[in-house]
Protein backbone atom coordinates (compact mmCIF):
# COMPACT_ATOMS: atom_id res chain seq x y z
CA UNK A 1 0.00 0.00 0.00
CA UNK A 2 1.08 3.48 -0.45
CA UNK A 3 1.82 5.61 2.81
CA UNK A 4 0.22 8.94 3.12
CA UNK A 5 3.53 10.63 3.44
CA UNK A 6 4.21 8.91 -0.34
CA UNK A 7 0.48 10.14 -1.33
CA UNK A 8 0.83 13.72 0.05
CA UNK A 9 4.51 13.84 -1.18
CA UNK A 10 3.20 12.71 -5.02
CA UNK A 11 0.08 15.08 -4.89
CA UNK A 12 2.85 18.00 -3.73
CA UNK A 13 4.74 17.26 -6.76
CA UNK A 14 1.79 16.84 -9.42
CA UNK A 15 0.81 20.27 -7.84
CA UNK A 16 4.29 22.13 -7.60
CA UNK A 17 4.30 20.95 -11.50
CA UNK A 18 1.40 22.16 -12.80
CA UNK A 19 2.18 25.49 -10.96
CA UNK A 20 5.77 25.83 -11.87
CA UNK A 21 4.89 25.57 -15.82
CA UNK A 22 3.57 28.88 -15.91
CA UNK A 23 6.78 31.44 -15.95
CA UNK A 24 6.22 35.15 -14.33
CA UNK A 25 6.51 37.82 -16.96
CA UNK A 26 9.12 39.54 -14.64
CA UNK A 27 11.50 36.25 -14.95
CA UNK A 28 11.73 36.46 -18.68
CA UNK A 29 11.45 40.50 -19.31
CA UNK A 30 13.28 43.76 -18.03
CA UNK A 31 10.69 45.64 -16.26
CA UNK A 32 10.30 48.15 -18.94
CA UNK A 33 9.29 46.06 -21.73
CA UNK A 34 6.76 44.41 -19.34
CA UNK A 35 5.55 48.03 -18.98
CA UNK A 36 4.85 48.95 -22.18
CA UNK A 37 3.05 45.21 -22.49
CA UNK A 38 0.77 45.42 -20.12
CA UNK A 39 0.04 49.39 -21.24
CA UNK A 40 0.15 48.18 -25.00
CA UNK A 41 0.10 44.58 -25.17
CA UNK A 42 2.52 44.90 -28.24
CA UNK A 43 6.22 46.09 -28.69
CA UNK A 44 7.95 45.85 -32.05
CA UNK A 45 11.55 46.76 -33.46
CA UNK A 46 12.70 46.66 -37.14
CA UNK A 47 16.19 46.68 -37.55
CA UNK A 48 17.77 46.63 -41.14
CA UNK A 49 21.28 47.24 -40.65
CA UNK A 50 22.24 45.53 -37.13
CA UNK A 51 22.25 41.96 -36.26
CA UNK A 52 21.52 43.20 -32.44
CA UNK A 53 18.49 41.49 -30.78
CA UNK A 54 16.99 43.25 -28.06
CA UNK A 55 13.63 41.70 -26.69
CA UNK A 56 14.61 38.39 -26.50
CA UNK A 57 13.00 36.77 -23.62
CA UNK A 58 15.12 35.28 -21.13
CA UNK A 59 13.99 31.44 -21.34
CA UNK A 60 17.05 29.32 -21.87
CA UNK A 61 14.94 26.85 -24.62
CA UNK A 62 13.91 29.68 -26.97
CA UNK A 63 17.70 31.34 -26.92
CA UNK A 64 19.33 28.50 -27.59
CA UNK A 65 16.56 28.17 -31.11
CA UNK A 66 17.53 31.53 -31.73
CA UNK A 67 21.73 30.92 -31.50
CA UNK A 68 20.83 27.79 -33.46
CA UNK A 69 18.89 30.05 -36.20
CA UNK A 70 21.46 32.22 -36.29
CA UNK A 71 24.59 29.78 -37.14
CA UNK A 72 25.73 30.16 -40.69
CA UNK A 73 23.36 32.67 -41.63
CA UNK A 74 25.17 36.24 -41.09
CA UNK A 75 21.52 38.34 -41.61
CA UNK A 76 21.29 41.99 -42.29
CA UNK A 77 17.90 42.12 -41.36
CA UNK A 78 16.05 41.16 -38.38
CA UNK A 79 12.60 42.00 -37.10
CA UNK A 80 11.08 41.31 -33.38
CA UNK A 81 7.97 41.60 -31.96
CA UNK A 82 6.34 40.74 -28.12
CA UNK A 83 2.93 40.43 -28.06
CA UNK A 84 0.73 39.98 -24.63
CA UNK A 85 -2.35 37.97 -24.60
CA UNK A 86 -4.28 38.38 -21.88
CA UNK A 87 -6.43 35.02 -20.54
CA UNK A 88 -10.64 35.44 -19.92
CA UNK A 89 -9.86 33.62 -16.65
CA UNK A 90 -7.47 34.82 -14.17
CA UNK A 91 -5.47 31.33 -14.03
CA UNK A 92 -2.31 30.49 -12.94
CA UNK A 93 -1.62 28.08 -16.30
CA UNK A 94 -3.01 26.33 -19.49
CA UNK A 95 -4.80 23.17 -19.45
CA UNK A 96 -4.17 20.20 -20.93
CA UNK A 97 -7.46 20.80 -23.26
CA UNK A 98 -6.38 24.33 -23.79
CA UNK A 99 -2.96 23.15 -24.71
CA UNK A 100 -3.91 20.72 -27.07
CA UNK A 101 -6.35 22.89 -28.53
CA UNK A 102 -3.56 25.85 -29.25
CA UNK A 103 -1.49 23.09 -30.90
CA UNK A 104 -3.72 21.63 -33.16
CA UNK A 105 -4.48 25.49 -34.36
CA UNK A 106 -1.01 26.44 -34.63
CA UNK A 107 -0.08 23.38 -36.63
CA UNK A 108 -3.33 23.71 -38.98
CA UNK A 109 -1.25 25.33 -41.98
CA UNK A 110 -3.98 25.65 -44.45
CA UNK A 111 -5.75 28.03 -42.36
CA UNK A 112 -2.87 30.24 -43.50
CA UNK A 113 -4.92 30.93 -46.39
CA UNK A 114 -6.07 34.05 -46.92
CA UNK A 115 -4.21 35.76 -44.04
CA UNK A 116 -4.29 39.49 -44.49
CA UNK A 117 -1.99 42.47 -43.29
CA UNK A 118 -2.05 45.60 -42.80
CA UNK A 119 -0.11 47.38 -45.87
CA UNK A 120 1.46 50.85 -45.37
CA UNK A 121 1.97 51.89 -48.79
CA UNK A 122 -1.57 51.27 -49.59
CA UNK A 123 -2.76 51.77 -46.37
CA UNK A 124 -4.98 49.20 -46.19
CA UNK A 125 -5.52 45.36 -45.57
CA UNK A 126 -3.92 43.19 -48.25
CA UNK A 127 -3.54 39.40 -48.68
CA UNK A 128 -0.54 37.82 -47.77
CA UNK A 129 -1.25 34.51 -48.14
CA UNK A 130 -3.06 33.08 -51.71
CA UNK A 131 -2.74 29.45 -50.66
CA UNK A 132 -1.24 27.44 -47.92
CA UNK A 133 -1.05 24.07 -47.63
CA UNK A 134 0.64 21.04 -45.77
CA UNK A 135 3.13 18.93 -48.58
CA UNK A 136 4.85 15.73 -47.72
CA UNK A 137 8.58 16.97 -48.42
CA UNK A 138 10.22 20.18 -49.90
CA UNK A 139 10.13 18.90 -53.35
CA UNK A 140 6.67 17.98 -52.73
CA UNK A 141 3.36 20.08 -54.36
CA UNK A 142 0.51 17.76 -53.48
CA UNK A 143 -1.67 19.43 -50.23
CA UNK A 144 -2.13 16.56 -47.44
CA UNK A 145 -4.59 17.19 -44.80
CA UNK A 146 -3.33 19.20 -41.83
CA UNK A 147 -2.26 17.10 -38.51
CA UNK A 148 -4.19 16.74 -35.75
CA UNK A 149 -2.53 15.43 -32.45
CA UNK A 150 -4.27 14.31 -29.28
CA UNK A 151 -0.93 15.19 -27.45
CA UNK A 152 1.62 18.10 -28.34
CA UNK A 153 4.51 15.88 -29.67
CA UNK A 154 7.66 16.92 -28.37
CA UNK A 155 9.28 17.44 -31.66
CA UNK A 156 7.76 17.69 -35.42
CA UNK A 157 8.41 19.27 -38.76
CA UNK A 158 5.96 19.45 -41.59
CA UNK A 159 6.72 21.19 -45.16
CA UNK A 160 4.24 23.65 -46.11
CA UNK A 161 3.51 24.99 -49.99
CA UNK A 162 2.68 29.01 -49.68
CA UNK A 163 2.03 31.09 -52.79
CA UNK A 164 2.30 34.97 -51.14
CA UNK A 165 2.30 38.47 -52.82
CA UNK A 166 6.12 39.27 -52.36
CA UNK A 167 8.00 35.58 -52.74
CA UNK A 168 5.20 33.62 -54.94
CA UNK A 169 5.06 30.14 -54.73
CA UNK A 170 7.55 28.23 -52.50
CA UNK A 171 7.40 25.44 -50.03
CA UNK A 172 9.14 26.35 -46.79
CA UNK A 173 10.01 24.02 -43.54
CA UNK A 174 8.32 24.51 -39.75
CA UNK A 175 9.60 23.04 -36.96
CA UNK A 176 7.37 22.57 -33.81
CA UNK A 177 8.66 22.81 -30.32
CA UNK A 178 6.89 21.64 -27.19
CA UNK A 179 6.90 21.46 -23.91
CA UNK A 180 5.22 22.09 -20.50
CA UNK A 181 5.70 25.89 -20.40
CA UNK A 182 5.88 26.40 -24.24
CA UNK A 183 5.35 25.92 -28.10
CA UNK A 184 8.35 26.97 -30.06
CA UNK A 185 7.98 27.39 -34.54
CA UNK A 186 11.30 27.21 -36.37
CA UNK A 187 10.44 28.21 -40.03
CA UNK A 188 12.81 28.43 -43.19
CA UNK A 189 12.83 28.22 -46.52
CA UNK A 190 14.01 25.82 -48.31
CA UNK A 191 14.55 27.39 -51.68
CA UNK A 192 15.26 30.79 -53.11
CA UNK A 193 13.00 33.39 -52.74
CA UNK A 194 12.51 36.06 -55.29
CA UNK A 195 11.10 39.67 -55.44
CA UNK A 196 9.24 39.49 -58.69
CA UNK A 197 12.03 38.41 -61.29
CA UNK A 198 14.89 39.54 -58.83
CA UNK A 199 16.35 36.80 -56.50
CA UNK A 200 16.68 38.70 -52.84
CA UNK A 201 17.37 35.52 -50.32
CA UNK A 202 18.67 32.38 -50.98
CA UNK A 203 17.64 29.36 -49.90
CA UNK A 204 17.82 28.49 -46.18
CA UNK A 205 18.61 32.10 -45.53
CA UNK A 206 14.96 33.17 -44.14
CA UNK A 207 14.39 31.87 -40.43
CA UNK A 208 11.96 32.97 -37.90
CA UNK A 209 11.41 31.85 -34.72
CA UNK A 210 8.15 32.40 -32.63
CA UNK A 211 7.31 31.32 -29.21
CA UNK A 212 4.72 31.10 -27.11
CA UNK A 213 4.94 31.00 -23.17
CA UNK A 214 2.47 30.24 -20.63
CA UNK A 215 2.95 33.45 -17.84
CA UNK A 216 -0.22 32.09 -15.82
CA UNK A 217 -2.91 35.01 -16.61
CA UNK A 218 -1.27 35.73 -19.85
CA UNK A 219 0.52 34.11 -22.96
CA UNK A 220 3.90 36.13 -24.22
CA UNK A 221 4.26 35.71 -27.60
CA UNK A 222 7.68 36.44 -29.27
CA UNK A 223 8.61 37.01 -32.97
CA UNK A 224 11.76 37.08 -34.73
CA UNK A 225 12.44 37.05 -38.60
CA UNK A 226 15.96 37.12 -39.62
CA UNK A 227 17.25 37.09 -43.11
CA UNK A 228 20.46 37.41 -45.38
CA UNK A 229 18.91 40.03 -48.42
CA UNK A 230 19.90 40.76 -51.26
CA UNK A 231 21.63 44.06 -50.78
CA UNK A 232 20.68 45.91 -54.21
CA UNK A 233 19.73 49.68 -54.18
CA UNK A 234 16.28 49.97 -52.84
CA UNK A 235 15.74 46.21 -52.34
CA UNK A 236 17.05 45.68 -48.89
CA UNK A 237 14.06 47.89 -47.24
CA UNK A 238 10.90 46.31 -49.55
CA UNK A 239 12.39 42.87 -48.17
CA UNK A 240 12.41 43.49 -44.72
CA UNK A 241 9.04 45.42 -44.97
CA UNK A 242 7.67 42.06 -46.67
CA UNK A 243 9.12 40.22 -43.77
CA UNK A 244 7.91 42.07 -40.63
CA UNK A 245 4.33 42.29 -42.43
CA UNK A 246 4.57 38.55 -43.00
CA UNK A 247 5.70 38.12 -39.09
CA UNK A 248 2.98 40.59 -37.76
CA UNK A 249 0.37 38.65 -39.93
CA UNK A 250 1.08 35.58 -38.15
CA UNK A 251 1.26 36.59 -34.78
CA UNK A 252 -1.98 38.13 -35.35
CA UNK A 253 -3.03 34.84 -36.59
CA UNK A 254 -1.21 32.96 -33.36
CA UNK A 255 -3.55 35.62 -31.86
CA UNK A 256 -7.15 34.25 -33.01
CA UNK A 257 -5.60 30.37 -32.32
CA UNK A 258 -5.11 31.71 -28.73
CA UNK A 259 -8.89 32.64 -28.68
CA UNK A 260 -10.33 29.72 -30.14
CA UNK A 261 -8.44 27.54 -27.43
CA UNK A 262 -8.95 29.52 -25.11
CA UNK A 263 -13.06 30.05 -25.79
CA UNK A 264 -12.77 33.34 -26.79
CA UNK A 265 -14.51 33.07 -30.29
Amino acid sequence: MISKRCLSLAILNILLGTVLSALPLESLLSEDLVRQLLQSGTVSRERFDTLTLGMVPRYDVLNRHINNSRSGLDPNISVESLRLYKKPFSQENWTATEKVELYNGISTISTLKGLEYFSKSRNRMHLLFESSAVVEGPNSKNPMPDPVYRTPPAEITLYARQKDGTFGDNVYKFNYYSNDSSFIVYLENTGSLSYGVIPVVDKSKLRSIFAIIDCGPYLLIYGVSMAKASMLPGMKQRVGESINNRANALLSWLFRKADRAFGKT
